[in-house]
């Protein structure tokens, strides 16, 4: 994991405390560009308001100088989305954890 990686994982965790992160897209796939972005998918359970979250976030990485693009979801809706065709959850559930509690 790459020091980038390293910092807004910490970022995430030590402000929403996820279940796990996982890193698509991209990165994940080692084929991006300098100015390729973080695609993170956070999930975490009980959660009332996946906007909400996704704000924290936002807000907790705004000193970061790199792109990120969260979603959020918790474990049950991504279960659903599992058997769909959602072409990004798809992917994402292919990529890497890169923090699990």
């Amino acid at each position: 994991m790459d020091q980038m990686l390293q910092q807004i994982v910490g970022q995430i965790v030590d402000t929403v405390d996820p279940d796990k992160i996982i890193l698509f897209g991209s990165r994940s796939r080692r084929c991006e560009d300098p100015d390729s972005d973080y695609d993170l998918l956070v999930l975490k359970s009980g959660i009332q308001s996946r906007r909400a979250v996704a704000h924290q976030i936002y807000r907790a990485l705004v000193d970061i100088p790199a792109a990120v693009d969260v979603l959020v979801e918790t474990p049950e809706r991504l279960e659903q989305h599992q058997s769909a065709t959602d072409v990004v959850y798809r992917e994402a559930l292919q990529r890497m954890v890169v923090y699990e509690r």
